[in-house]
């Protein structure tokens, strides 16, 4: 999918100046967006963790395949494109694998979160397709579990925290390029001094690069915001529905043979479609001393899935799912003996109803009633699940230079599960039922250090849970406990030259309970693994005039990771590294026409496929270009181009290892997008 160049209702990108804040500790380093760790605020970009802050010009500059492409631009994340359709994509940082359906990353939208609890491909489930780009404002990612109030259940990797826009210009943007894609988005919007609406429109198709992997997929995103003068009351409604092929993953040893072209599809009847409506009331109140937030939510969510992992047999999958939902979270500044003091807490209740059918199918159709083929997944499942979350956290300044927070966060999980399941053994379904609770209190402590304006040193420890999986887990084990992760770190950042230079590093260490990793279609409990890494980024603004910018990046991330066993965690590569270019050229100084170009090389190592370890894939090589033309005198008139060209690993940005071979979706080689936006 491609998305119009740079962002609408905002404006235009505006060019880099001298403005960039001295205190950075992490930013999207290749564009403007700052972590401001000193700052007794509750915006997740103060936090005292390491922090990577995006603006929709950010996102606007990237070239998407997939929306999970945006957060290829923060330092140390690793994305692999299933190379699907209709489902969640792989997203994973600090060694957490991204073949989990990118679950263990804590995901929020206007404070509701997206991860699926229970879900049908994996508990934590995150799918970000229904996402309209142009509809965010800021995207926030908190590296490991340190913010009380989104570093709750699925946080183990962190925490990514979005907002959308208040305001959009009425307009239209299409784009179009490689293997039928076709994008159109439409918006209609007004704005007055007390109240502001608009809604999007997107309308997109493709026939995919493989067989049998087309979509077509029809998105809005409407928006009404009051301003109630102590306050903003915002309501928000959501709806995505998609048809979609699904080409699976084939054997590469075939391909490399000649033996499987690499766009043949595994079976022509896999797919499916899903269905999203979600409303949300949210009020913002009182100022960032003292304020309150209240989000309220409802969701209705269905997928119709039919997938052959082959070598095993198509399998027919449904969920749906209700959940509805209520976070109350204020927040205070005072005196605490002579400093200045900031405390926020929160409470939230969420209550999820879900149906899960999973059985054996035959070109497309079910299979209901005892089959040999039940003994692969087989499960019928009825899960009412309620989840209770409150926290607090103090953050104290002593001096103008230090900067000290302490909390905690309680996490309960409730359970009442009937489930059917199928014994081989005796080739019959068991009936269990399941009343269960558990919950876990996590404490989160950090400090940020800043001797001079240039230099900030932080720490941080900090606990997050994962809780248990009410289909696959609980009915045969309703004792079970919450995972708990526990991590620590250490980082360091110097931004010299009035923010023109920047270069940051930190170290960490973690260890999980209860590590769950796929052996081909099975979740597999591993037991305890540990994690210690190291991120590296840096970032120089190498020219900046009156009418030309450039900003040179680059970032590399290592990570080692074992599991109880003593073997490496699948999924997880060793090493991810990215680095390139940002630059902004205005032909003519006294007009606002502005050409836009973004350059970037993105590289992921090796990663074990499965446990014990018995195949690698290789490095995976991604390089992106964006040419963009902006006009802004002429209702915002924008014309771009992008590309994305796999220079090495088409096959090794995701895999699978089953039965002694290696599975994966290949990548086009090189994929284009074409496109023009305009205001009215």
């Amino acid at each position: 999918m491609a998305v119009p160049a740079w962002a609408q209702g905002s404006g235009g990108l505006q060019p880099s100046d001298d403005s960039e804040p001295s205190d950075i500790v992490v930013t999207g380093v290749q564009f403007k967006g700052a972590a401001t760790p000193l700052k007794l605020s509750v915006d997740p970009a103060s936090d005292t963790a390491l922090v990577s802050s995006l603006s929709s010009e950010d996102i606007a500059r990237q070239s998407l395949g997939v929306n999970v492409d945006i957060f290829r631009s923060i330092p140390g994340v690793q994305v692999g494109d299933f190379g699907q359709v209709g489902m969640a994509q792989g997203l994973s940082l600090r060694g957490w694998p991204g073949a989990n359906d990118s679950s263990a990353v804590a995901f929020f939208l206007d404070g509701k979160q997206w991860n699926e609890a229970s879900g049908a491909g994996a508990n934590g489930y995150l799918d970000i397709a229904p996402i309209i780009p142009e509809t965010i404002a800021s995207m926030t990612v908190v590296k490991g579990p340190f913010n009380a109030r989104y570093g709750g259940n699925f946080a183990q990797a962190g925490s990514a925290i979005a907002t959308s826009v208040d305001s959009l210009d009425p307009g239209v943007s299409i784009s179009g390029g490689s293997y039928g894609n076709l994008r159109l988005l439409g918006t209609y919007g007004r704005k007055t001094d007390t109240m502001s609406y608009y809604v999007a429109v997107q309308g997109m198709r493709d026939d995919g690069y493989r067989d049998n992997s087309d979509q077509k997929q029809l998105s809005t995103f409407s928006k009404l915001t009051f301003d109630t003068g102590s306050g903003k009351l915002a309501f928000s409604l959501q709806t995505y529905n998609i048809d979609f092929s699904s080409p699976g993953y084939i054997s590469v040893a075939g391909v490399e043979a000649g033996l499987i072209k690499p766009t043949a599809a595994v079976a022509k009847t896999d797919g499916g479609k899903k269905n999203l409506y979600t409303l949300l009331a949210k009020y913002t109140g009182g100022t960032e001393q003292q304020g309150i937030e209240v989000t309220a939510y409802a969701e209705h969510n269905d997928r119709t899935r039919f997938v052959t992992l082959a070598p095993l047999p198509q399998q027919y999958n449904v969920t749906n799912r209700e959940d509805y939902g209520l976070s109350v979270d204020p927040h205070f500044s005072f005196d605490l003996m002579g400093s200045e003091a900031l405390l926020a807490m929160g409470a939230s209740i969420r209550y999820d109803d879900i149906e899960q059918t999973r059985v054996p199918s035959r070109n497309g159709a079910p299979i209901f009633g005892l089959d040999p083929l039940d003994v692969y997944s087989y499960l019928i499942a009825d899960i009412k699940q309620t989840q209770y979350a409150a926290y607090a956290s103090l953050s104290v300044k002593p001096t103008d230079w230090l900067k000290i927070t302490a909390g905690g966060r309680y996490d309960g999980f409730d359970f009442d599960v009937k489930a059917q399941n199928y014994v081989s053994a005796t080739n019959s379904y068991i009936d269990r039922a399941a009343d269960a609770y558990t919950g876990h209190f996590g404490f989160k402590g950090g400090f940020a250090i800043q001797p001079i304006p240039e230099l900030t040193f932080i720490g941080n420890v900090g606990q997050s849970v994962a809780s248990p999986d009410g289909g696959r887990s609980v009915p045969t084990n309703p004792n079970l406990s919450s995972s708990v992760l526990t991590t620590k770190e250490l980082g360091v950042a110097f931004n010299p030259w009035a923010g023109r230079f920047h270069i940051a590093a930190n170290y960490y260490k973690t260890k999980f309970t209860d590590e769950v990793t796929f052996v081909g279609p099975i979740a597999t409990n591993q037991g305890e693994s540990k994690r210690r890494g190291y991120d590296i980024d840096a970032s120089a603004m190498a020219v900046r005039t009156d009418q030309f910018t450039l900003r040179l990046y680059g970032n590399y991330s290592y990570v080692h990771g074992r599991l109880q066993s003593g073997s490496p965690i699948p999924n997880v590569a060793k090493w991810v590294a990215s680095f390139g270019l940002h630059g902004d050229y205005k032909p003519d100084a006294n007009k606002s026409d502005t050409l836009l170009f973004d350059i970037g090389q993105q590289l992921t190592g090796p990663q074990p496929l499965d446990a014990p370890v018995t195949g690698y894939s290789g490095t995976s090589a991604r390089l992106t270009t964006k040419l963009g033309w902006q006009m802004p005198d002429l209702n915002n008139l924008k014309i771009w181009a992008d590309g994305i060209y796999y220079t090495k690993g088409r096959s090794d940005e995701f895999g699978i290892r089953f039965r002694g071979q290696n599975y994966a979706a290949y990548l086009p080689r090189f994929r284009f997008h074409v496109g023009a936006s305009i205001n009215f």
